[in-house]
């Protein structure tokens, strides 16, 4: 579990004060702690790992309002800015130190097919307000998705993606 990773990138000043205060008081990082507890239970306890997987899962829905899944692969120093109305579904992949603010999606553009078609985003990746990723998209290193953005094709590394659906502006 990328514990300390997690709790350094919820807080800007690195005093153990700081840390303390961010582990206590935090309400988004006690949710990217219990994904990171759900996940842990769903790859490593046997049997039960699973039931208490989703157990977790739904106590995400129930307190938090996001629908996140434990299955979906996180990256150390992830950070969520607003933890409610977030959904990441179970074939997501998020790199290292992404950040991710509230009414965010990650899923599936195809309803029709069983097949798991959903994003990967790259290492040091913001996405704003309501950005919805849909489909199986690559988004690259160092990029931005803007606020209320539809992504529906692959972002190169170190761009800024806004609009519906999403153009690159800057590479």
């Amino acid at each position: 579990m990328n514990f300390m990773a997690d709790l350094k990138a919820k807080v800007a000043v690195k005093s153990p004060i700081a840390l303390l205060k961010t582990f206590l008081l935090s309400h988004t990082f006690h949710l990217v702690l219990l994904i990171r507890l759900g996940a842990f239970f769903r790859s490593s306890v046997p049997f039960v790992g699973g039931a208490a997987g989703l157990l977790i899962e739904y106590i995400i829905r129930v307190v938090y309002a996001s629908d996140i899944s434990c299955q979906a692969k996180i990256g150390p120093g992830f950070n969520l800015m607003h933890g409610h109305d977030i959904v990441i579904g179970s074939g997501v992949i998020i790199g290292e130190r992404c950040k991710i603010f509230n009414g965010v999606t990650l899923g599936n553009k195809d309803t029709e097919t069983s097949e798991v078609q959903q994003p990967c985003i790259g290492d040091d990746v913001v996405i704003g307000t309501g950005a919805k990723l849909l489909g199986r998209v690559k988004i690259g290193n160092g990029s931005t998705i803007g606020a209320n953005s539809v992504v529906i094709t692959d972002v190169p590394p170190n761009s800024i993606a806004i609009g519906v659906p999403a153009r690159t502006i800057k590479k």
